[in-house]
């Protein structure tokens, strides 16, 4: 059976359009048993880590 990825997620990073934490995402994610979860911010390298 083929799980779930999410492939265009955006975090707080993203100005405007973002407002969860990595984190957040993250422990979301988990929750909901996804496969894997793409962060895709856009217009700013702010959350490089």
């Amino acid at each position: 059976m083929l799980r779930y990825a999410e492939l265009h997620c955006k975090s707080n990073f993203s100005f405007l359009t973002g407002a969860s934490h990595a984190e957040e995402l993250a422990s979301r994610a988990a929750e909901l048993d996804y496969a894997a979860l793409a962060v895709t911010d856009r217009n700013s390298l702010a959350g490089i880590v």
